[in-house]
């Protein structure tokens, strides 16, 4: 029995989206429960994220079908779940759009690119394929704009630097892109953000082509503090 036409009963996708949980409206971490839900957490309060805001549509947690569909995704090799995990981006995104009354012509998807040989050895870019779904999806335009400069190891591997140690200048911009990202509302697209340490180098790549702004899209948030799962998602995420 289909529930949403996103998964069965026990695998249904909607249901997991960020409802009345308290985020934060800047880096959408899990807010403690006395903070109004869209207050900024201590992390934002204390230093910048790199990015303007990350849109995620539900949280990295076990058990959650969302997880499920990633992990199939990413490490299970059905690539053809990018098409219904990035209409769930699309319509995340078309919602934000909404909000804050952005022109949805002027805003361009650009997904969190793998090193080449990451990409060979998994048979494709997993952001790539989500982003290229989402921008189908929402009649926006998709750009691979970045490059990974050097191979780094999985976020929070064992024996891997601090994190944003592991990406700094990881990344850079395609030099023909440049002039087709000024001026524009950029959104990074990625299926999981962890510490966001590996966006914020990516952003940090693309504001020399002097966007309006750069934000995040992805499919899901993990929560380190408040999921021990979220060990298992630092070695299985580059964000």
């Amino acid at each position: 029995m289909t529930v949403d036409g996103l998964g069965c009963a026990e695998h249904a996708l909607r249901s997991c989206a960020f409802a009345s949980e308290p985020r934060c409206r800047g880096c959408a971490r899990a807010l403690p429960a006395m903070l109004p839900a869209h207050s900024l957490c201590a992390a934002c309060r204390r230093s910048p994220r790199g990015y303007q805001r990350l849109l995620a549509f539900g949280s990295y947690r076990s058990g959650t079908a969302l997880r499920e569909w990633i992990l199939a995704l990413k490490h299970g090799g059905r690539r053809e779940l990018a098409l219904p995990l990035g209409t769930l981006l699309a319509e995340r995104l078309a919602e934000s759009l909404a909000e804050t009354g952005t022109r949805a012509p002027a805003a361009v998807l650009v997904p969190v690119p793998l090193h080449p040989l990451r990409r060979l050895e998994r048979g494709f870019d997993q952001a790539r394929l989500l982003a290229e779904a989402a921008a189908e999806a929402a009649r926006l335009d998709y750009l691979p704009a970045l490059q990974r400069r050097r191979w780094t190891p999985p976020q929070g591997a064992p024996g891997a630097v601090s994190r944003s140690a592991n990406v700094r200048d990881a990344f850079r911009l395609v030099r023909r892109q440049r002039a087709r990202l000024a001026g524009r509302t950029v959104f990074l697209v990625d299926d999981v953000v962890t510490s966001g340490a590996t966006v914020a180098a990516c952003a940090a790549a693309l504001r020399v082509a002097e966007p309006l702004e750069v934000s995040v899209l992805c499919l899901a948030r993990a929560d380190p503090a408040a999921d021990v799962d979220a060990q298992e998602a630092d070695t299985l995420t580059d964000s």
